[in-house]
């Protein structure tokens, strides 16, 4: 019999954000191809300060082939930090203990180590339940905050199992205590049927970018996290160099609400206005078509997991100029398909996109070195990783009850 898998995770496509989560949507639609799946999406929500969007009222709504319940959930913006995980337990509880005594869930799988980990590992305590967290990336952030570092760390230690992203997390989290047996290194995919090579001046047609332009295009969310604003300054400094450069940064607004204003201000401040567009989030097919219709691609992120944006680019056979943080220096080699510079370090940034800008680069090869699996293959090893633990825990239940 195929698992019953109940998956917990805040950020999903939703009818107002369809471009949200998509990297948690790809493993979970795939691994509803092979087990019997349901997510849960709890949706933050204050009212006044931020009321239940319409959308979260409908009973569930179906994404990708699996099937998305939102389940609304209480929390004070910006204050009290320390209780969004139990503020996440409250919004999944009656929810889950209904599958429970219906039998319909077998494990937990959670996104993300705090708050939707922390809650969730509350939660399968009280009902007797398996849950499994994958860490993403933010938990590096987490972990830096003397109050909430505790509460990952001991959700991580209570799972069953964890999944990291990349190997640069799990080596993260064994430095932090946790047993390296029960973490396991599963990548992110990418979907070649989309993000494959294509012809330049056709992308650059539907986008109306000029045939000329020296286009560097940025994908992330607009967050400090991926230094945006760095890359502007080094996008300021070539401008005299390369007066045909030109940046577009597609992203959209995330958990720091006045960074995309501090961006735009920057630009101003630099006299950017005619060489930079901030464009918000796009579907996937534009995403694409601006990694196809780029030169380069930049990203000076100061913090990665497993960067699905760099992973995109590469597989449409897009140089990379990015830094050495998450697993990029797995995926990005210097001189072959990019460069990898230093955070923060806006003249390293500079020199290494006009450089990259000056090379005439093979598409298709940059794309065939790229290896990586498709999610079918994710969602198999998340669903074998799956198995093992549970037949690890029975075994060691039996042999603790012969004892």
């Amino acid at each position: 019999m195929s698992l019953r898998v109940t998956s917990v995770c805040r950020v999903l496509p939703t009818p107002a954000d369809p471009a949200a989560g998509t990297f948690v949507a790809d493993r979970l639609a795939a691994m509803a191809r092979r087990c019997a799946l349901r997510a849960l999406q709890p949706v933050p929500y204050c009212p006044p300060l931020r009321p239940l969007p319409a959308w979260a009222r409908a009973p569930h709504r179906d994404a990708r082939g699996f099937d998305i319940e939102p389940l609304p959930m209480y929390y004070l913006p910006g204050v009290l930090k320390q209780l969004d995980g139990q503020w996440l337990a409250r919004s999944v509880r009656a929810r889950l203990g209904s599958l429970r005594r219906a039998a319909q869930v077998d494990l937990l799988d959670a996104h993300f180590g705090y708050p939707d980990g922390a809650g969730c590992v509350q939660v399968a305590q009280e009902l007797g339940l398996p849950v499994f967290i994958t860490i993403r990336g933010v938990e590096v952030d987490v972990l830096r905050n003397r109050v909430l570092r505790p509460r990952l760390l001991r959700a991580l230690r209570s799972a069953t199992g964890c999944i990291s992203v990349s190997h640069s997390l799990r080596a993260t989290a064994v430095a932090q205590g946790l047993d390296a047996k029960r973490i396991t290194v599963i990548p992110n995919a990418v979907n070649r049927e989309l993000f494959s090579p294509g012809e330049r001046a056709a992308a650059r047609a539907r986008l109306t970018v000029a045939g000329d332009a020296r286009l560097v295009v940025c994908v992330g969310q607009l967050v400090s996290g991926k230094r945006h604003h760095v890359l502007l300054r080094a996008i300021a400094r070539l401008r005299a160099l390369l007066p045909a450069v030109r940046l577009v940064i597609v992203g959209g607004r995330a958990y720091e609400a006045g960074y995309p204003a501090e961006l735009q201000r920057l630009v101003r401040e630099l006299g950017l206005g005619e060489q930079v567009r901030i464009l918000g989030r796009v579907p996937q097919a534009t995403v694409r078509d601006w990694l196809r219709a780029a030169d380069v691609f930049a990203l000076a992120t100061a913090r990665e997991g497993c960067c699905n944006a760099v992973l995109e680019a590469l597989a449409v056979g897009c140089p990379v100029v990015t830094t050495p943080v998450g697993d990029n220096p797995q995926y990005v080699h210097d001189g072959r398909n990019g460069t990898l510079v230093p955070v923060d370090d806006v003249d390293a940034l500079a020199a290494a996109v006009r450089a990259a800008l000056a090379r005439d680069w093979d598409a298709p090869a940059i794309s065939r070195g790229l290896q990586v699996g498709d999610w079918d293959q994710v969602a198999a090893a998340v669903l074998d990783y799956f198995t093992e633990r549970l037949a690890e825990d029975a075994r060691a239940g039996r042999a603790d009850a012969h004892a």
